[in-house]
């Protein structure tokens, strides 16, 4: 896959916010990984995530990452409360030449303003560090929770389109979402 973006130094960063710490997944996060991300209701909201969710799954998921990041294609973060785990965001190559996040949290933790807050700083870091032009995203048609997230955030509708979900086992209608730099620079105002 094409390097879409170029880490800044040797390892990746953590980042910060008022109430989260952004940093690179360990080996030792997978069991919690597989428990978060294989509750249905959040499984379920993923293309890529089977269900059940296997231990060994979220393993070998968390193992492809430092080269991901290294190789400018994927930088996958952990996103802890003090801590707790509570979910993952990340920078990725799409697969089509652009750029894109994603992200999960843990069904208990809905609702509590703490994915809207891990965007906000993704998004900072993808226009202000890695010097990302256009970010998109895709999420599935039913995924309203989601929708409301990015479009706080400034992103836009795009497309629709359809995709296949694992845990599903089916193609489900999805939508596409677009954010530029220069809209996230404006809507920012004047530093």
């Amino acid at each position: 896959m094409k390097r879409v973006f170029t880490m800044p130094g040797e390892k990746q960063p953590v980042l910060k916010t008022e109430r989260l710490t952004l940093r690179a997944f360990t080996i030792e996060d997978a069991e919690t990984t597989a428990k978060l991300a294989g509750e249905w209701d959040v499984a379920s909201m993923m293309a890529p995530v089977p269900y059940p969710y296997p231990v060994s799954f979220a393993r070998d998921w968390i193992e492809s990452h430092q080269a991901s990041a290294m190789g400018g294609t994927d930088m996958t973060f952990a996103i802890w409360l003090a801590d707790t785990l509570i979910g993952s965001i990340n920078v990725e190559n799409r697969g089509d030449d652009t750029t894109g996040i994603g992200y999960w949290i843990g069904k208990t933790f809905w609702n509590k303003g703490y994915i809207t807050e891990a965007v906000a700083e993704i998004l900072r870091y993808a226009f202000d560090i890695l010097s990302i032009n256009l970010l998109t995203t895709e999420l599935f048609a039913d995924n309203l929770a989601s929708a409301r997230v990015l479009e706080k955030a400034g992103f836009t509708f795009h497309q629709e389109t359809s995709g296949w979900s694992e845990a599903r086992k089916e193609t489900c209608p999805k939508r596409e979402y677009r954010l530029t730099k220069a809209r996230w620079q404006a809507q920012k105002g004047p530093l």
